[in-house]
């Protein structure tokens, strides 16, 4: 009889438990593009790009949005590729290459000596839900160029932008983060250009 009862319960609890087995859908995955800078003159130089710090809430790979009173969470669902440093870190190389204004570029575990070095931190990269309804993509980052022979540092700014999602939506959400993010690219890359033009 025991046993009986014992075979019972064993299937009560299969039957009960077997159908709590649904699994959260595995998250959608992100990246930031690396954005187009404008042409110009080439510079004999080459640049370390290292972006070194997130600020506190924006080293991992959730995306990070901003609510009222000072909160922040992450967008349900979404993810980045990687950890936000690493993922723009590879943005602002590839974008750096790709302009064909500089003798190389190379990340901060780069193989070659490089002649300047760039290092930012990334203040703000979030979806900002702080006015209600659709969110706003902020982005700023702190930067410092400097040359490696002396240490010397020829420029150090930061370079805001922000960009209003079209829809509370993650593909929205992302875009608007994207587009933000190229104009502080771009801006950061003008200033780059010009320090380094500007000692020559």
């Amino acid at each position: 009889m025991r046993r009986l009862i014992a075979a019972a319960a064993a299937a009560l609890a299969a039957g009960c438990f077997g159908g709590l087995k649904n699994e959260a859908p595995a998250p959608r995955i992100y990246r930031v593009d690396a954005p187009a800078l404008e042409a110009g003159s080439a510079l004999p130089a080459d640049l370390s790009v290292v972006v070194e710090r997130t600020a506190p809430g924006l080293d991992g790979d959730g995306i990070a949005g901003r609510w009222p009173g000072k909160r922040l969470d992450y967008i349900a669902g979404a993810r980045w590729a990687s950890d936000l440093a690493g993922l723009l870190q590879s943005a602002l190389v590839e974008s750096f290459q790709d302009s064909g204004r500089l003798r190389s570029v190379q990340g901060d575990v780069g193989r070659f000596g490089a002649t300047h070095t760039l290092v930012i931190e990334v203040r703000r990269f979030e979806a900002d839900y702080t006015a209600g309804g659709v969110p706003v993509a902020q982005v700023e980052l702190a930067v410092t160029l400097g040359r490696n022979a002396n240490r010397q540092v020829l420029a150090s700014f930061s370079a805001a932008a922000s960009e209003s999602a079209a829809e509370n939506r993650q593909t929205s959400i992302v875009a608007a983060l994207d587009a933000a993010f190229a104009r502080a690219a771009a801006d950061v890359a003008g200033r780059t250009f010009d320090a380094i033009s500007a000692e020559k």
